[in-house]
């Protein structure tokens, strides 16, 4: 029985963890985007939104990283399980990003492949959306006790973000299937 890309059959738990099945993943989402180019133009559409509405938290996440992460003793981004999704490839496909060249980690016990001396080493727009929607205890205190509105507004575009990734892979899977 052969794979298919909806199935994300994981390696030590993460999906398409080997270069090989990493690449085939990628590919078929190509072809697919190729093949029902007429059929998934609102998702293009939904993905240039979904892009706007992340880039309008971007300031907000970046403030927060720039005042917690470089004296952070245990940084998440090291010990953090994650991953990119097929949400996170249909995004990146459908906004023409660059896709970088394998998951971020090869097994649950390595640390993040893309984690640098400065951070992350992926531009914010092309991380895994977990990187994105998590905020650590020290981000959330902050946020809560100096800025209330902004961690409101970030729930809010997190939840609508949240939806709107679900209905992009939704829809993708039921025209590509």
């Amino acid at each position: 029985m052969s794979e298919s890309i909806f199935d994300q059959q994981a390696e030590n738990g993460i999906p398409w963890a080997s270069r090989l099945s990493w690449q085939a993943a990628n590919q078929a989402i190509a072809y697919h985007l190729q093949r029902y180019r007429t059929d998934l133009k609102q998702l293009y559409d939904q993905a240039q939104a979904l892009k706007s509405r992340l880039n309008a938290v971007f300031p907000i996440l970046n403030a927060l990283c720039t005042h917690s992460c470089p004296w952070c003793p245990d940084p998440c981004c090291l010990k953090a399980n994650a991953w990119f999704d097929l949400k996170d490839l249909l995004f990146l496909h459908f906004n023409k990003l660059s896709i970088p060249p394998c998951q971020p980690k090869a097994s649950s016990e390595t640390p993040c492949r893309y984690f640098g001396s400065k951070g992350c080493r992926l531009p914010r727009i092309t991380r895994p959306w977990i990187c994105t929607w998590y905020l650590c205890p020290t981000q959330t205190a902050k946020l809560r006790k100096d800025h209330p509105a902004k961690h409101k507004l970030l729930d809010q575009a997190f939840a609508q973000i949240k939806s709107d990734r679900n209905l992009m892979e939704s829809e993708y899977i039921r025209i590509a299937s």
